[in-house]
């Protein structure tokens, strides 16, 4: 994942925008500050240059203010330099350095930007001295022009540094917050998988991201601790439960050996077959509890042959095929191995082929397939399951009993436990006709 792709990788990334947009807001009023003040300067410069020529006119006359445009011409220096034009009414250069009379209204003392031959640009104002005479007065705009040039180019220093002191504090900042994320999420990951010791790094700077890892690794040991508990409690509920039960078994024997009626020895072998039932009841919920609280769990788990372990069940399991009439037909990939527990996926096969051959009838038919993935199929063509108890047949004492068959409803919940230790996912569907269950790896389509 980038940098920008985190929370806080955004959230630098809008600071950067924001500070973009505020140095560019600020640049356009100042800029607009400086040009607007910087040409009222100029105005009133002008306006003060050609009312004291205007006054020198009134009152020493002609010559007198073509001598001062003269001089003022000679001593203006190359940074401030100024224009001057003296004019008849047909605009007839008298005196100046502009080279005609621009379209400037000298009755009406029009002032404006002008252009001049050379390219200048340039503010000036126009005045009518008297019917004879009007006169010029400009001023060069490029010292304004530099001004903003050296403005904007102030800005653009700033504002480049400004975006990269965010960036560089963004980049580092999120990369800190992104790894302590990180190591908070794998340590999460390894929660997820089973693996309670996994202890959240603090880096005790007594920030929020610390108080989270504080409060996850207590979380997390409470959770070990209930996880343990109840172990323990299975355990003990289990042998204090298998132990008077198999006492009692003992004592049907001996009362079925001492007994010499055969209704009564046929009570006694029912109810001990009903002890049978219980204990395996028991510890196929063992086995479901203890499956599901190791999902995601790694340890105890090794690299199988997976076509191995289904063609030494499907050889076991053709016999009793043969036996009740059904065709049993394989399919195995060779060479197909994962990281699984071989009595787990022993057992899933088992379950899977029992309830196939338990719900198909005479002269129906089985097939396993294998194909790399792994991706296994037991298929049957006995009377299926209907579509709405396709997710409910995995549930504990959920039977789909459409021919009388025994048990208690736990060998599909067993089985999909056990898939799921294993990183595995069972599904069910409609075989057309039959039943089809499919086990594939979880998130694989």
């Amino acid at each position: 994942m980038g940098i920008f792709s985190s929370l806080f990788g955004r959230l630098s990334l809008i600071v950067i925008i924001v500070s973009i947009l505020s140095s560019a807001a600020l640049f356009v009023m100042t800029e607009w500050i400086v040009r607007t003040e910087s040409q009222e300067q100029i105005a009133r410069s002008v306006d003060t240059d050609i009312a004291g020529l205007a006054d020198i006119y009134i009152t020493s006359g002609p010559a007198e203010l073509r001598q001062r445009i003269t001089d003022r011409l000679q001593l203006q220096s190359s940074d401030d330099k100024r224009y001057y034009l003296l004019a008849s009414p047909s605009g007839l250069v008298i005196i100046g350095n502009v080279g005609s009379w621009p379209e400037l209204s000298s009755e009406n003392s029009e002032a404006g930007f002008i252009q001049l031959e050379d390219g200048t640009q340039i503010f000036a104002r126009a005045t009518q001295l008297n019917p004879d005479l009007k006169l010029l007065v400009g001023r060069d705009t490029s010292a304004q022009s530099a001004l903003l040039g050296r403005v904007r180019t102030a800005f653009l220093i700033a504002g480049l540094l400004l975006v990269l002191i965010f960036f560089v504090i963004g980049y580092y900042s999120t990369r800190r917050l992104k790894n302590r994320l990180g190591t908070i999420n794998d340590a999460f990951r390894e929660i997820g998988a089973g693996n309670l010791a996994v202890t959240i790094p603090v880096d005790r700077r007594g920030d929020e991201l610390d108080q989270l890892s504080q409060h996850s690794n207590a979380m997390t040991r409470r959770l070990a601790s209930l996880l343990a508990a109840h172990r323990d409690i299975s355990d003990h509920t289990a042998h204090e439960l298998r132990t008077p039960l198999m006492h009692l078994d003992n004592r049907l024997v001996a009362a079925m050996g001492q007994s010499r009626d055969p209704l009564h020895g046929e009570t006694l072998g029912r109810a001990r077959q009903d002890i049978r039932d219980i204990i395996t009841m028991l510890d196929s919920l063992l086995d479901i509890a203890s499956s599901r609280a190791q999902k995601g769990d790694r340890s105890g788990l090794s690299q199988c042959d997976i076509s191995e372990i289904a063609t030494e069940i499907t050889e076991l399991f053709a016999e009793s095929a043969e036996d009740l009439g059904i065709r049993f037909s394989t399919d195995i990939s060779p060479g197909v191995n994962m990281m699984a527990n071989p009595a787990h996926i022993q057992r899933i096969l088992s379950n899977l082929l029992d309830n196939a051959l338990k719900y198909t009838p005479k002269g129906g038919e089985v097939e396993l397939v294998l194909r790399p993935g792994p991706v296994i199929t037991v298929r049957d063509n006995g009377p299926g399951i209907p579509e709405n108890m396709r997710e409910k047949v995995f549930e504990r004492f959920v039977r789909v009993d459409v021919s009388g068959a025994r048990g208690h409803g736990l060998g599909l919940a067993l089985s999909q436990a056990l898939a799921e230790r294993n990183g595995l996912v069972i599904d069910c569907r409609d075989a057309q006709p039959g039943a089809l269950f499919e086990i594939r790896p979880e998130g694989s389509d």
